[in-house]
């Protein structure tokens, strides 16, 4: 997997930690397409609007159908995205890790949250209100353009998420996520590749639309297989080329 690379988990930080400098925020900013061709002075006058958030793990950072007016960015720590149905049954859209932005769609829908994010480890953000964001996309709309491109991410990872609940079996749809979260996450191991985030069972479930029961069922069968295992809560792609043969498997 030539995408793979060393991730280092985050390490939980307090105290001055939780306020970063201008010079800190502005570089988390310059690193995101939607900043990246402001000038320095345009950037240093952003700067100003972005406030800092810290959430602790498995707080509840904001509610779907909340009102929501601010764009994040990850700084320290992953999040997850999602919904839960009428029966109670959570459904997670997307895994959030540093340098990742979240929260446009409320901002073009009506203010209105469109999903439950949850912080999985301790997180660090950068938040901007509407109210600065949406006069500086009138100022740069190159900006505007890029945010759009997210949009549009957005609803094609969605299309996607529904396609696989729909048409893939639980071992596609949960080695297809797996290979993905190796691909951003994943660290070479003398076992094989090391997913370096701490997920449980629970999570991977809602990640795929299955139960715990269901993923700990077919975590038994790929250990003896030989193509991937969980322990402590640290799953490793044993086999790459064996799951990649179970997820295009017809």
């Amino acid at each position: 997997m030539s995408g793979v690379h060393w991730y280092a988990p985050p390490h939980p930080a307090r105290g001055a930690r939780s306020v970063l400098s201008p010079s800190q925020k502005r570089a988390h900013l310059s690193s995101q397409e939607l900043f990246r061709k402001l000038s320095e002075r345009e950037l240093d006058d952003l700067v100003q609007a972005v406030h800092v958030k810290r959430v602790a793990a498995r707080e509840e950072l904001c509610h779907k159908e909340d009102p929501g007016n601010q764009l994040y960015v990850i700084v320290e720590g992953l999040l997850k995205a999602q919904t839960t149905s009428p029966a109670g049954d959570d459904v997670v859209f997307s895994i959030m890790g540093p340098g990742e932005m979240f929260g446009e769609l409320a901002l073009f829908c009506e203010g209105k949250r469109t999903a439950t994010v949850v912080a999985i480890q301790e997180s660090l953000l950068l938040l901007i209100d509407r109210r600065e964001l949406f006069p500086f996309l009138r100022r740069h709309p190159d900006a505007a353009i890029k945010l759009l491109e997210v949009l549009a991410l957005r609803v094609q990872n969605l299309s996607g998420i529904m396609e696989d609940t729909t048409f893939l079996n639980l071992p596609q749809r949960l080695g297809k996520r797996l290979l993905d979260l190796a691909e951003r996450y994943g660290k070479r191991t003398s076992e094989g590749v090391r997913i370096e985030i701490k997920i449980n069972q629970t999570e991977l479930g809602d990640l795929v639309a299955t139960t715990r029961e269901s993923i700990n069922k077919q975590f038994r069968a790929w250990g003896e297989e030989g193509v991937a295992s969980m322990s402590g809560g640290f799953v490793t792609i044993v086999d790459e080329d064996a799951l990649r043969r179970v997820v295009e498997s017809e």
